[in-house]
């Protein structure tokens, strides 16, 4: 599996060398940034590689190196979650619906998708969301606070639109002082543009505000974790893979995916 997170990090490592290769005579120097999608063949830095088992499918474990990785590692590495404990996230496309499936398989509870389609919402059940809120109807900050008594232990803003950066703080449960810290709120998803905070709900709720890059992921840890999920059925990537395209089919399979169309997850089919 091509993934964009390096193996084996660790400080002080150099970055990785932009590979070149000559071709028909012509020399071609690779992009710096490790993305390595939409192509049969790439040529890419070892550590940006994950060996799997050769009776694996190499078809839906693609987007373990991407969406699997960003969603089921924020609930893993970077908030934690243990088992009972409470779980909002805002977004249930492919990496809100990674999240949701490792808050199920870690035992947390309650886990509530918030969404604006209702069925995304429906969808997410499948892999184990316990309660679904469309934030287009519903007041989901006001909602999550009665369905927890005060409010969830985790939020993940898988989204990262102003709107959710602001909701993901109010729906986490505030903490008792002279006894224990709030809850944790997480940003995954990429702001595009400034957004104000309440500051007073932070420090007077001692609540944890942080940022997830990439899952807070070690690939050469997570990603047999994650191939063991599937072969386990616990992680059925099979289903989360809604959309499949061909290369000529490329100009609409971005249009869905910015339009939100996509269900779950696309990838495209190269033969």
């Amino acid at each position: 599996i091509v993934t964009w997170v390096p193996r084996d990090a660790r400080p002080g490592m150099p970055p990785a060398t932009p590979p070149a290769v000559r071709w028909r005579g012509k020399a071609f120097l690779f992009e710096r940034s490790p993305i390595f999608t939409w192509a049969r063949h790439t040529l890419v830095d070892a550590r940006f590689v994950v060996a799997i088992p050769r009776d694996v499918a190499t078809d839906v474990t693609a987007i373990i190196g991407c969406a699997v990785l960003t969603g089921a590692g924020a609930v893993l590495n970077t908030a934690r979650v243990r088992p009972g404990e409470s779980v909002a996230i805002f977004g249930v496309g492919g990496v809100g619906l990674s999240a949701v499936q490792a808050a199920a398989n870690v035992g947390a509870h309650p886990i509530i998708a918030v969404d604006l389609s209702e069925e995304k919402l429906a969808f997410a059940q499948r892999f184990g969301a316990t309660h679904g809120l469309n934030a287009a109807t519903t007041d989901v900050v006001s909602e999550i606070q009665q369905l927890t008594g005060g409010g969830v232990d985790y939020a993940f803003d898988a989204i990262g639109a102003p709107q959710t950066q602001v909701q993901i703080l109010q729906v986490t449960r505030p903490g008792i002082l002279g006894f224990g810290d709030g809850g944790m709120s997480i940003l995954v998803g990429i702001p595009q543009q400034p957004v104000s905070l309440d500051l007073k709900t932070l420090v007077r709720g001692q609540k944890i505000y942080r940022g997830s890059w990439g899952g807070s992921t070690r690939p050469e840890r997570d990603f047999p974790l994650y191939i063991r999920w599937f072969q386990e059925g616990k992680l059925p990537l099979e289903a989360l893979v809604t959309r499949r395209y061909s290369l000529e089919q490329i100009n609409e399979a971005v249009e869905e995916l910015a339009q939100g169309r996509v269900l779950g997850r696309s990838i495209l089919e190269l033969k």
